[in-house]
């Protein structure tokens, strides 16, 4: 009977014993191996919570999620991001600043109007460009991604490894995260690149930017205030400066623009401009600019552009997501004030 009994406890011990070593999908990889010994080295993570993560890790799985009448995947229509890619902006803008999602954005500022306040007060960034942003980037959360986060980044690191430099530091951040704020790593879902949250920001992100602003203390991507605010926070750090122009249109003679370089890193004076026959459509303190050029079928449309908007250029480095997100801002502010 003793002799029973004792087997029985080595058993039990033997099931709540962790594992000294990766078993499942990354089992006896090499590279995983030495992801663990230099988080623990660099980070001082526990190796028994990091065999247990990668030895419940498996190959990504798609979830599926709730579609929105658009059928928007990342921002963009489905089958449709090669055809913007090599279109004019006035397609581009068909699809971001769209009746619907201007429609949805004036609902989202009202719905989160006392966040908003708080967050203008406090990190002095516009509350319609950071709406924009998370409408394009999530249709207002509707799409934050069907991805089990830690296995796409794992797969990304140490199986497709066409960028896993890239997917490595973003792993490292997402295990930091998750880590520090007390999350289950393997249950947060995003896209299939490891962006998380209504923000679509990468883990990296929400390591310099993050903020808690539902009041448990705990950076959240999953949480909509804390990815708000991590939105606002992370322009606010790369210098938005409140109550500064975006960008200004301007007028020439003609129908297509070639005077001057466009879209490049070069900055004007209003002297270059009068030179040029080039006028501005508003009045502005600012010295110098950069010249932007939006192609339109019949036509492109010029605009000045100041700090603001390569601000929103470091969110995405795309003048034409830059130019939507302006866009975007100023029809749900236009309809949300009216």
């Amino acid at each position: 009977m003793n002799k029973i009994i004792f087997l029985i406890l080595i058993f039990i011990i033997s099931l709540q014993a962790k594992p000294t070593q990766v078993t499942g999908y990354y089992a006896n990889n090499k590279e995983v191996k030495r992801f663990i010994n230099y988080m623990i080295r660099k980070h001082n993570f526990k190796r028994s919570y990091l065999i247990e993560v990668f030895s419940k890790a498996r190959k990504p799985v798609k979830f599926k999620v709730k579609r929105v009448k658009r059928r928007v995947v990342g921002g963009v229509a489905k089958g449709k991001k090669h055809w913007l890619r090599n279109s004019g902006y006035t397609k581009f803008e068909k699809s971001f600043v769209a009746e619907d999602r201007v429609r949805e954005g004036v609902k989202f500022v009202k719905r989160y109007k006392t966040l908003f306040n708080k967050i203008e007060k406090k990190l002095k960034v516009d509350k319609y460009i950071v709406t924009a942003i998370i409408g394009i980037e999530s249709y207002y959360g509707e799409i934050k991604g069907q991805w089990e986060a830690f296995n796409t980044l794992a797969y990304h690191t140490f199986k497709d490894k066409r960028r896993s430099k890239l997917f490595r530091y973003e792993l490292e951040n997402y295990l930091l995260l998750c880590y520090r704020q007390k999350l289950n790593a393997l249950l947060l879902k995003g896209s299939y690149y490891g962006a998380l949250g209504i923000g679509q920001l990468l883990p990296h992100n929400y390591i310099q930017y993050g903020v808690s602003f539902d009041g448990n203390k705990r950076i959240e991507p999953f949480s909509n205030p804390d990815s708000i605010a991590t939105v606002a926070n992370f322009l606010h750090k790369k210098g938005w400066k409140k109550g500064k122009p975006i960008a200004i249109r301007a007028s020439y003679d003609g129908m297509r623009f070639n005077t001057l370089k466009t879209n490049t890193r070069k900055k004007y004076t209003l002297d270059d401009l009068y030179f040029v026959d080039i006028l501005p459509r508003k009045k502005f303190k600012e010295k110098r600019f950069k010249l932007v050029k939006l192609k339109r079928a019949e036509y492109d449309e010029l605009w000045l552009t100041f700090k603001n908007f390569d601000v929103l250029k470091r969110y995405n480095n795309s003048t034409y997501y830059a130019m939507a997100v302006f866009h975007l801002a100023q029809e749900i502010k236009k309809r949300a004030e009216r």
